[in-house]
């Protein structure tokens, strides 16, 4: 991504949005166009094929009726369309989808908005090579090939209403056992949701999110849970956030299986010391047993080392969600690891590639060669395989030629307190005559 990315702005100025800076500490140079008028706007998509991303605001885009300046050059456009809106403003992603945008963005929420920038130019960089291969010279595979395009779908964003990131660049005060049980008791525990993304669209798959826990400070901002879980677990409170994670991830299944999505499958992480809690598990167990699910949707992730120093625990929960069809994820195996699926196919019914792991991938410390070894053993024991962390597209031929289920990561979607579902369509190119 070293070449200049054109980016054409629909009535928001450039130096409105001041992502371009940003963007190009990211390693994204972009060139920012302004098109603020209709006769700017006509002549601006007299060329689609240069522009890699188009930001326009939502306000305008239904009210001036911007769809009918794009749609004559859909064909013809690489790049993402993005409507931008206000903290309060529709529209919903999924009706944005319905007039063509990628995403519907709050224009105040700038570490969401570069996301998703950096996505949607990655993204019309892959529609430029899918473009230039249905043009180029037919290889040995007849011409054809397969890609991966990541589309938006809106799975019921009015489920869970969350405030937003903080910006305003105030430096966040250190945290100590106090102000950890100030901000938790005046309500600041937070869920957001990441998709976890079908990568062979076989209809096998489900809508899946990974549940992840945060902690709102006093001016809004979202902490991650390493800021602040280390004090909860040294305080012994981890138990009790545990089983608030799960009271909550409950619910809102519950409420998402009832509004139109029964297939929906949440992700939840547990501890190690929660894992050793014979009463946390019997609790843990039972509100699984009670709750009104479809069989199948609910998946505990747990660490590698839990399989030793927690067994007991693990073997008693794996026991009481089987009953429902619901599963353990096992997290950062190792490539080399086939031993350990194989002592726990019994247990296990999921595992995820680490973070570390996939950029060993891309770096070349890993091997395509073990990564096919290690998610064929997984399949032999009945396992799915998730990678974790997975953040364009160069990753994509490597997961997919191996057979990996699933991929999690910042290329399909940033965790979000709104449950948007990204899901990935396989292109194939028509064979060239």
């Amino acid at each position: 991504m070293k070449k200049i990315k054109n980016i054409l702005c629909i009535y928001p100025e450039p130096a409105e949005l001041r992502i371009s800076a940003l963007l190009n500490r990211q390693g994204i140079v972009v060139d920012m166009t302004e098109a603020a008028h209709s006769d700017a706007i006509k002549s601006a998509l007299t060329q689609p094929s240069w522009w890699d991303l188009i930001l326009c605001d939502a306000a305008v885009f239904f009210e001036q009726d911007i769809v009918t300046y794009l749609a004559p050059v859909r064909d013809r456009l690489d790049a993402s369309l993005i409507l931008l809106k206000g903290a309060a403003n529709e529209p919903r992603p999924a009706e944005g989808l319905s007039c063509g945008a990628a995403d519907v963005v709050q224009r105040d929420d700038v570490d969401h908005l570069l996301a998703v920038c950096e996505r949607e130019i990655r993204n019309a960089a892959t529609r430029k090579q899918l473009r230039e291969l249905r043009h180029s010279v037919v290889g040995e595979s007849g011409g054809r090939s397969q890609f991966v395009v990541p589309t938006i779908s809106d799975l019921g964003k009015h489920v869970h209403q969350g405030g937003l990131r903080s910006n305003s660049g105030e430096v966040p005060k250190p945290l100590d056992l106090n102000r950890v049980r100030a901000l938790i008791d005046a309500g600041g525990l937070t869920l957001e949701y990441q998709p976890i993304v079908a990568l062979r669209p076989d209809g096998q798959h489900r809508n899946m999110f990974e549940t992840l826990v945060r902690l709102k400070d006093e001016a809004g901002r979202l902490l991650l849970p390493d800021a602040f879980l280390p004090l909860a677990v040294e305080a012994d409170w981890i138990g009790n956030i545990d089983l608030w994670i799960c009271r909550q991830a409950i619910a809102v299944l519950e409420q998402m299986q009832s509004s139109g999505a029964p297939d929906a499958v949440l992700f939840v992480n547990l501890s190690l010391e929660t894992l050793k809690s014979e009463k946390q598990i019997r609790a843990i167990g039972a509100f699984f047993s009670a709750a009104h699910l479809t069989p199948g949707s609910i998946v505990i992730e747990i660490k590698k080392a839990a399989l030793k120093e927690a067994r007991d625990g693990v073997e008693r929960l794996a026991e009481m969600l089987k009953a429902k069809r619901h599963g353990i994820l096992l997290e950062d195996p190792r490539l080399e690891e086939l031993q350990l699926l194989e002592s726990y196919p019994d247990i296990v019914t999921h595992v995820k590639l680490s973070a570390a792991t996939v950029q060993g991938l891309v770096e070349g410390a890993a091997s395509q060669q073990a990564l096919n070894a290690f998610v064929r053993c997984a399949h032999k024991e009945g396992m799915q395989v998730i990678a974790l962390a997975v953040e364009n597209a160069e990753l994509m031929p490597i997961l997919f030629a191996a057979g990996v289920d699933a991929i999690q990561g910042n290329f399909t979607c940033v965790p979000n307190q709104e449950l948007v579902y990204p899901s990935v369509t396989m292109v194939e190119s028509a064979p060239i005559i």
